[in-house]
């Protein structure tokens, strides 16, 4: 009898740490709803609920990984752009992601919003946290925080297991470049224009892009801009003369998944085109290259940055498939084939 006791006490004791130190999720069964504070994107410290049982998110970005992770089934609403992976499109909408309806989100009930950190104006930030609902901010697109964020919405979600594998991959893709890269002398390094999704709009210090094309190992030509996200001339571009130039694709075409090539292949074509453009290294070579937004930045921008490296120093990544990489994102965290067109033309 004593000995029963003892376990029983044991047991209840295990139980009441497991509840103070956190949600854990568990195979077998869903984990008893509790709340957590966790630290977000902005350094803000919140208290959530763990795990969240109606979620909206108009951070699109978020909404992917939270399916990656197997939470699809919480969202219950998204941003109107929200368009990945496809089961998304089936969630209500709640408008933009910078401007959302408050009204549409309160109609949801939901017990958790995530959205963009410095895009969110505060006057709708303020009606949300005033009726209760717990509001973080997590970027979950920017490569150097990319792992902390997705950790960071494991631990909310309750599946930390599957944010821990979904991490590895995106860090194991990563250093297949940087640790290629990290030697290369200034001289070895490849000039290259990278244009956001506005025409002559490049990508200056501070910005996601400038920051991919230094892991990449690139020279970006707008480095010394004062801004990050300078509009530039078409005749100082001529005058950078980059050996490769890199467009991300707008939501003027279709790219991404399931489109077709035309909508990438007549964006590079006009960027080919461009008057004085003929002269550019890397028009004269064929190095022009278009790329969607959907893996440019976000949960697999480490997929891009492996398109760059192909890109850049196609002899020194002779053997990386950027491919197969995204081959692997899609069918272990989504279920899905690899298909659509997400560059144009593809790396070789």
């Amino acid at each position: 009898m004593k000995t029963r006791r003892i376990l029983g006490l044991a047991i209840g004791l295990v139980l009441i740490l497991s509840t103070l130190t956190g949600c854990v999720q568990k195979q077998t069964a869903q984990p008893a709803k509790g709340k957590i504070t966790i630290t977000d994107s902005l350094g803000r410290q919140v208290e959530v609920p763990c795990p969240p049982q109606r979620i909206v998110s108009v951070n699109s970005d978020v909404s992917e990984v939270i399916c990656a992770l197997g939470a699809q089934d919480k969202i219950v609403g998204v941003a109107d752009t929200a368009d990945f992976p496809p089961l998304i499109k089936d969630k209500a909408k709640v408008g933009q992601a910078f401007t959302p309806s408050v009204e549409k989100i309160l109609e949801l009930k939901p017990d958790i919003v995530f959205g963009y950190g410095k895009f969110l104006k505060s006057e709708l930030a303020q009606k949300i946290e005033a009726a209760g609902i717990p509001l973080v901010y997590l970027d979950c697109y920017k490569v150097k925080t990319m792992a902390q964020d997705i950790k960071t919405l494991g631990q909310i979600l309750g599946r930390e297991k599957e944010a821990a594998e979904y991490v590895a991959l995106f860090e194991n893709s990563l250093k297949q470049v940087t640790e290629r890269v990290k030697d290369l002398k200034p001289e070895e390094k490849v000039p290259v224009y990278l244009e956001g999704y506005t025409d002559y709009s490049a990508n200056g210090p501070g910005s996601g892009g400038a920051e991919m094309l230094e892991l990449v190992g690139g020279k970006n030509i707008a480095a010394h801009e004062s801004v990050p996200y300078p509009t530039v001339s078409p005749e100082w571009v001529v005058s950078k003369n980059p050996q490769v130039i890199i467009k991300a694709a707008s939501s003027r075409v279709k790219h991404g998944y399931g489109a077709p090539e035309e909508g990438m292949k007549k964006m590079r074509e006009q960027i080919i085109s461009r008057p004085g453009w003929q002269q550019i290294r890397a028009v004269k070579e064929g190095r022009v290259y278009v790329i969607s937004s959907e893996i440019y930045t976000g949960p697999r921008a480490s997929v891009g940055i492996a398109y760059f490296a192909k890109w850049l120093y196609p002899k020194l990544f002779a053997d990386l498939d950027p491919e197969a990489i995204h081959k692997e994102f899609l069918s272990r965290f989504h279920g899905l084939e690899l298909k659509g067109t997400w560059v144009y033309p593809q790396a070789r």
